[in-house]
């Protein structure tokens, strides 16, 4: 496993290694940035062939470099289109061009403007411009395919956000065709070159794959499986009208028929692609672990997957993920996933053993993607070219000043689950409904409001959804039960802290879940009664029940208010001078003190 410094300033073209070398069954190489972890059998002495993935996850349509805060002083710029082209086209020149490139879903949805207000096309475009090898484009017919044999040396899976606009947009992005608003920088819209994958995506009506289960790419004379997956939580995640003819299934079994296909098709190695990830531990360990030592819903999927899976390169909980896991096999799984939003990338080794046709060695590092440093300094015209244009394009719209703030309004949250932005939006919906209390969930705000300038542009970033604000009825016992809601269940692992407008509460987080609420106030700082409604301001996509929070369901009196983004502009343009983010403390968590 190469370190960032040789991936930087080495010209490695090795395609061969000595798998004889190594005499401990695992270990982890603490070098440089401390994130490399391998694995070697003891069993093998011919000489292997190398293997390279380079995982992406959660890109979220960054295609802009931004600036990475540092130890709250420095500051650099990180990701964007460019310099991730850059990076992963100088692991191809440097091994020899024996890599395959896997982006683990959520590459599109919930983007900033320059990627969103354009229907995602310029991020499917910079995905194709990544196109290497044989990269037509993707066929409906495609999707009747267990096993899709491609010579493309780039591989995708879907995640839960790229459904955000329904599955008839989704499929249109795959296959072709003009949107409702024509054409989007001039062009008509193809269709993805990259071949999209999922196992366990079905449609209601019949039964029908959406998408081929897996792809078996010929690298060089090596065969390498990819079988690919979206959370079966994904339901709980979409506006429910958008994906009601579609079916999200438990993805074990679709996962485990897969690998079966691609290892009697004569894949040397699987690599499971999956929309899922681990919340903990997220860091290099030195032994392998076991799955109940992980948290998230993968760590049960990990737990029961097919010994056939070689590597997992994973996604949607935003973490570094670099780890060795305990499966059915004494072979252990190597587990990974790159933060998100284009900022970092997991390189992967495989050594190969060409007579046993199976991995002998395998390592991963996750690196960060500078645009300031070694490969993400160079240009690349043919990428900026296009950023730039969807840039320009939005521009008119996202310059359009709101207000100005001298301090950043961060989704950054206290230890009881404030934050400033969360605060701020839901009191924009409260006013804007008129409501005794507002509801916000933490996964609608994708990204902070810097200081300085509040522009349109900065505000799609954080809401870039088009959810409706709508007034519902709810008593103070179906709010009480609602609070609740945010520690058990689905929410159990990862609570989501709803932000709150209109009330405070007292929590004990040391209670078992379900009986974790102290107190809970009204605005006047009277205690909730149980017996009375009150009128709340959520979002269509909460009263839903998205989210898993089932007590929205009860509510009576819908209403609707208007857009969440029409909501928060008229409230930050309501605002006389400065902008000054809320600091009260709405919740409070006792057992801490």
């Amino acid at each position: 496993m190469k370190s960032q410094f040789a991936l930087c300033c080495a010209a490695l073209a090795l395609l061969t290694v000595s798998a004889a070398r190594a005499e401990e069954d695992s270990v982890v190489n603490r070098r440089m940035t401390e994130t490399v972890v391998e694995w070697r059998t003891s069993d093998v002495t011919v000489d292997g062939l190398i293997v390279h993935l380079v995982g992406i996850n959660d890109l979220h349509g960054h295609l802009v470099s931004h600036i990475h805060l540092k130890d709250s002083v420095d500051t650099r710029k990180v990701g964007g289109a460019a310099a991730i082209a850059n990076w992963v086209n100088a692991i191809r020149v440097q091994t020899g061009g024996r890599v395959l490139l896997l982006f683990a879903g959520d590459s599109f949805g919930a983007s900033p403007p320059e990627s969103g207000l354009l229907r995602d096309e310029p991020t499917l475009t910079f995905m194709n411009m990544m196109a290497e090898g044989d990269c037509p484009v993707q066929k409906p017919e495609w999707a009747g395919r267990p096993v899709l044999e491609t010579g493309c040396r780039v591989i995708a899976t879907p995640g839960n956000h790229e459904f955000d606009r329904g599955t008839a947009e989704f499929q249109r992005l795959m296959y072709g065709g003009n949107g409702p608003g024509g054409k989007v920088l001039g062009q008509d819209w193809k269709g993805s070159h990259i071949p999209f994958v999922a196992a366990n995506v079905v449609h209601k009506d019949g039964g029908a794959p959406l998408l081929p289960s897996a792809a078996l790419v010929n690298l060089g004379g090596i065969r390498v499986g990819v079988v690919g997956a979206v959370t079966a939580d994904t339901p709980a995640l979409v506006p429910k009208d958008r994906i009601q003819d579609l079916e999200f299934l438990p993805e074990v079994a679709p996962i485990n028929a897969a690998v079966a296909r691609l290892r009697a098709a004569g894949a040397m190695a699987v690599v499971l692609l999956i929309h899922e990830g681990l919340s903990s531990p997220v860091i290099p360990q030195p032994v392998p672990i076991n799955p109940a030592d992980t948290t998230g819903r993968l760590a049960a999927i990990l737990a029961a997957l097919d010994p056939g899976i070689d590597v997992v390169v994973s996604g949607h909980t935003h973490k570094l993920t670099n780890v060795l896991v305990r499966g059915k096999d004494p072979k252990p799984l190597l587990v990974t996933q790159a933060r998100s939003d284009g900022t970092a990338f997991t390189d992967i080794e495989l050594v190969i053993d060409p007579h046993l046709r199976r991995v002998v060695q395998k390592g991963a590092e996750v690196l960060s993607v500078w645009a300031d440093e070694g490969p993400g300094m160079a240009t690349n015209d043919k990428v900026n070219k296009m950023v730039q244009q969807a840039v320009l394009a939005t521009k008119p719209v996202t310059d359009r000043l709101l207000a100005t703030t001298d301090a950043a309004i961060t989704r950054e949250a206290t230890e009881a689950g404030d934050s400033p932005l969360g605060d701020l939006v839901a009191d924009a919906m409260r006013s804007a409904a008129k409501s005794d209390v507002a509801f916000v969930s933490p996964g609608s705000l994708r990204a902070d409001l810097p200081s300085g300038p509040i522009t349109w542009g900065m505000l799609y970033s954080v809401m870039p959804f088009g959810n409706t604000v709508v007034r519902i009825s709810m008593t103070g016992e179906q709010i009480q039960r609602l609070l609740e809601e945010q520690w058990y269940g689905a929410n159990a692992q990862v609570p989501k802290i709803l932000k709150v407008s209109g009330m405070s509460y007292l929590y004990n987080g040391s209670r078992p879940a379900g009986r974790r609420v102290v107190a809970v106030y009204d605005a006047r700082g009277g205690h909730l009664d149980a017996a009375r409604r009150y009128q709340v301001a959520v979002s269509d996509f909460l009263a839903d029940g998205g989210d898993h929070y089932g007590a929205f369901s009860e509510a009576t009196d819908r209403a609707p208010v208007g857009r969440d983004i029409d909501v928060v502009e008229a409230y930050l343009r309501a605002v006389s001078g400065n902008l000054v983010p809320p600091s009260d403390a709405r919740i409070t968590r006792v057992d801490t003190h």
